[in-house]
Formats: C-alpha cells, sequence, structure tokens
C-alpha cells in the first residue's frame, strides 16, 4: 500500500526552498499556519494534491524539522497518514505520535500544533466540515448539537483505518494514470458522499456510539410503526392524534418513545425527514423546477417557517442548495 515513491506525482502544487512561498501556497491549499525553521536548516519542500467534490488529498513533506501553528483549523477535518519518517501532532491538551503508518486526526475547535522530523511525510485527506457534519446529522437522522471530534488518532491494527487506508491508496492510483483524467475525475468526485460515510463508520469519534446504537438498537413495535407511517407518507399532513391512533398507543407513550430512542420528538423527526428528503429533491432538481414546486410536492405549505429550520440544518436556504446544484 502507497509504495510508489509519490503517489501523486503528477499533480505537483509546489517544489520549492523558499519558505515564503513554501507558507503562502500550503496556506492556500491545507490550511493558514505559522511555520518555524530551525536557524540555517536547509528546506525543499513539496506539495502534491487533487481535488474532488467536498474533500481534497495531498502529498506533503517539507524536507526540514518545521514547527506548524496551525491555531483552529476551523472549516476542516484534516485525516493524515504518515508515509515516512516522524513527528508530533498537539490539538489541545491532546497529543500523538506520527510515526510511518500512522493515522490521526485534527479535528476543528481547538489549536493544532504540528512538529515534523526532516523526513516526514504525510498523505492527508482534508474534508470540508459543513460537509461532514451534514452528513452526520443524515446518518443519524437528527440534528447535532456538539460539535464532531475525532480521536487524535486511530488504533493502527484496526479494521476501520486499514478500510480508510486502502481508499485512498485507490484514489491515488487513480489519479496516476494520465490515459484517463477525465473518467478519474469522475470516479474521483462520486467518492465524496463515500468518503464521509467511510469516515464517520470507520474513524473513532464522539458520535460513534450514538451511531451505533441508532442501527443496532431494535424498536418497540409502536415506535416503529410509528417511524414507518411518517416515512411512507411525508407527503401529507402528518398530526400527533393520527399517528398516535395508528400505532394504537396515547399521545404520550408515542412521545415518550420517540424521545427515548430516537432522542427526537415524533414532530422533529417528520420535520428532518422531509429536511432530508427536500434537500436530496433540490440537489437532483429538474430543469425548470422552482424551490416552490419542489416544497409543494413535498407537502410543505409553510415555506419561511421549513426555511429556517432548513438553514439550521444545512448553513444555506433551500434556493442556495437549487443554485449550487445548476451551475
Amino acid at each position: 500500500m502507497f509504495d510508489h515513491t509519490n503517489p501523486l506525482d503528477r499533480h505537483c502544487l509546489l517544489d520549492s526552498g523558499n519558505i515564503s512561498e513554501i507558507k503562502d501556497q500550503v496556506s492556500q491549499h491545507l490550511w493558514s499556519h505559522r511555520m518555524c525553521v530551525a536557524q540555517g536548516k536547509p528546506l525543499q519542500s513539496r506539495l502534491y494534491g487533487v481535488f474532488f467534490g467536498n474533500a481534497a488529498l495531498f502529498d506533503l513533506h517539507y524536507g526540514a524539522e518545521v514547527e506548524i501553528d496551525a491555531g483552529d483549523i476551523a472549516n476542516y477535518y484534516l485525516i493524515r497518514i504518515t508515509l515516512q519518517g516522524s513527528g508530533l501532532i498537539t490539538l489541545g491538551r491532546r497529543s500523538a505520535s506520527m510515526n510511518a503508518g500512522s493515522l490521526t486526526i485534527s479535528s476543528p475547535s481547538e489549536r493544532s500544533v504540528i512538529r515534523i522530523g526532516r523526513d516526514c511525510r504525510n498523505l492527508i485527506l482534508r474534508i470540508d466540515r459543513l460537509a461532514l457534519e451534514r452528513h452526520l446529522q443524515r446518518l443519524l437522522e437528527r440534528p447535532v448539537k456538539q460539535a464532531l471530534v475525532f480521536d487524535l488518532q486511530a488504533q493502527a491494527d484496526a479494521a476501520g483505518p486499514a478500510a480508510v487506508r486502502e481508499t485512498l491508496d485507490y484514489l491515488c492510483r487513480l489519479y496516476r494514470h494520465p490515459a484517463i483524467d477525465g473518467v478519474t475525475q469522475t470516479l474521483a468526485d462520486g467518492f465524496s458522499d463515500y468518503l464521509l460515510t467511510l469516515l464517520l463508520t470507520q474513524l473513532p469519534h464522539n458520535y460513534s456510539d450514538a451511531l451505533l446504537a441508532d442501527r443496532r438498537q431494535p424498536l418497540p413495535l409502536h415506535v416503529r410503526r410509528a417511524r414507518d407511517y411518517i416515512e411512507s407518507h411525508l407527503d401529507e399532513t402528518i398530526s400527533l392524534a393520527d399517528l398516535a391512533e395508528h400505532c394504537g398507543v396515547s399521545v404520550r407513550t408515542l412521545q415518550n418513545g420517540f424521545t427515548q430512542f430516537l432522542k427526537q420528538s415524533p414532530s422533529d423527526y417528520v420535520r428532518n425527514q422531509r429536511l432530508a428528503l427536500v434537500h436530496a429533491a433540490l440537489e437532483q432538481a429538474r430543469a425548470g423546477d422552482s424551490v416552490t414546486d419542489i416544497l409543494l410536492r413535498h407537502g410543505i405549505a409553510s415555506f419561511g417557517h421549513f426555511a429556517t429550520h432548513y438553514r439550521r440544518r444545512y448553513g444555506c436556504l433551500p434556493s442556495d442548495t437549487l443554485r449550487q446544484n445548476r451551475h
């Protein structure tokens, strides 16, 4: 795996010994940072990179002992596989060694400081923060209230990190062949959503237990019946009283069941399912479709109220999603 000397060598973004140029280029492509190199030490840095969907993949080698103070990398998650050499990463109060084969993850919200040895090379997957957090909400089928934070270092011999390594190795091999550049980009773009799911399900973080519980926990019959009814009638008006009657329980019992097992009220579940459905419809809209058409098609009459919840969950208005889909 990663047996090629430079897995992204066809995609060089930087090859320089000029400290100002190195800092500017790394800041532009990865993150803004301060860089300190030992006085009098030679520096020859190389950066290779490819961009696809909500992600980018880089191969970075500074070629000298360097200390990087990146502050809070607020907009991205960085998944880092050390290809050779060694270093040390500190995130807030947590620290982890970087050695050949190790997998470390930088999450937003804490100061990041990285000390890199002269021979250290890292393959770095950069994932858009909003894209990953929205994907987590879709998997959980509810809004997240706390920031998503990964463990700083993943266990080297665990199955999850191995799956991530194999996927990134495959992407590197795709980008290595000039004869299939057009096909390569199409394939890589399709990897974006897959990567989001892979990272959230295979690397440890503060929502891992919740994702496992949502998949494994059996639901009581009345909660399962209510959930199934909601999902098959999202284009209709669903009243709490009618839903409880359909399931043969009281309104209070139904509410308690949803709160205990789905961690949200029945009304929240209806809204979150509609949000996800409308979001997908906006992303796949046909020519001539308007936001109003799509909302009405999904049984939504209160446009302003719905738009408020949509913006809270996806970070933009429905019209913004439709506009991005058409560009």
